[in-house]
């Protein structure tokens, strides 16, 4: 039986269909869910995190491998899901992932809600974990591996550039679901790995880098000046220290959408105490 039947049995059978306001758009591409699996390079001793599990096709696959944090917010998704995947290594946490206390996990395999990308990964951010394989939109996905220069590079490309190693490794056709969504998808890999040295205090950065970046167009030393009263308080630094240590701080001159990871990194470290 294909995916695309079997989730036909399963609307049939608990009396759903695919929810428009949360964008629920289900897997049923039996080759993308064994590739997701083998990105993942999974074993017993792994523990993953899956965020909006839906009918559990990915769910069960990955439960052949190893221990399941799902988190689903749709009641009745989340009853199917009880009622049809095996117990033993599945924890199943029926909430709103942006609200919910999370077990620790060292992986994430998930085809996330498209409409909640970036929050999703703004809260991935705050957790340590080894390997994502995560399914986005692709112009999303096309953010998280951007280059300083690029329209879609950002907030978000500084502080998961700064986390991880981030590969877009394919394209994914809308075919791939049901209901189809607009546009192509892509599998990213997100590979832990802070190549451009360490922040601080990384809420604090978070907050810093996602100011600065509403001046994308103008050099830093304006960003700053007119960030400032945003990006203070996380500083635990006076607006004198502030001041003095912007005379100091090199690459004021450059504009903020062509300033790289690294310099972020060290633009931050400059102003925290």
């Amino acid at each position: 039986m294909t995916l695309f039947n079997e989730l036909q049995n399963l609307m049939i059978k608990y009396r759903f269909r695919p929810n428009k306001k949360i964008a629920q758009h289900f897997l049923t591409n039996d080759s993308l869910v064994e590739k997701l699996v083998v990105l993942a390079d999974l074993s017993e001793k792994d523990t993953v995190l899956e965020i909006g599990p839906g009918t559990g096709f990915l769910t069960r696959a990955l439960l052949e491998k190893c221990k399941v944090v799902a988190v689903e917010i749709d009641e009745d998704l989340c009853n199917l899901l009880e009622q049809e995947l095996p117990k033993e290594k599945l924890n199943l946490i029926c909430e709103d992932f942006l609200k919910a206390e999370l077990p620790s996990f060292n992986k994430v395999v998930s085809l996330p809600p498209y409409f909640q990308s970036a929050v999703i990964i703004y809260k991935l951010l705050e957790h340590d974990f080894d390997l994502g394989v995560l399914v986005f939109q692709r112009e999303f996905a096309e953010k998280l591996v951007s280059i300083p220069g690029f329209e879609n590079y950002c907030a978000l490309t500084v502080l998961a550039q700064y986390a991880f190693e981030t590969k877009i490794v394919q394209t994914v056709s809308p075919s791939s679901f049901f209901p189809k969504p607009n546009g192509e998808s892509a599998v990213v890999v997100l590979k832990a790995n802070k190549q451009f040295g360490e922040v601080k205090n990384q809420k604090a950065f978070a907050v810093f880098a996602k100011n600065v970046f509403r001046f994308r167009n103008k050099n830093l030393a304006n960003a700053l000046d007119k960030s400032m009263q945003f990006i203070l308080p996380s500083l635990n630094i006076s607006k004198e220290e502030f001041d003095k240590k912007v005379v100091s701080l090199e690459m004021l001159n450059e504009k903020v959408g062509l300033i790289p990871v690294e310099g972020f990194v060290q633009a931050f470290n400059h102003f925290y105490k």
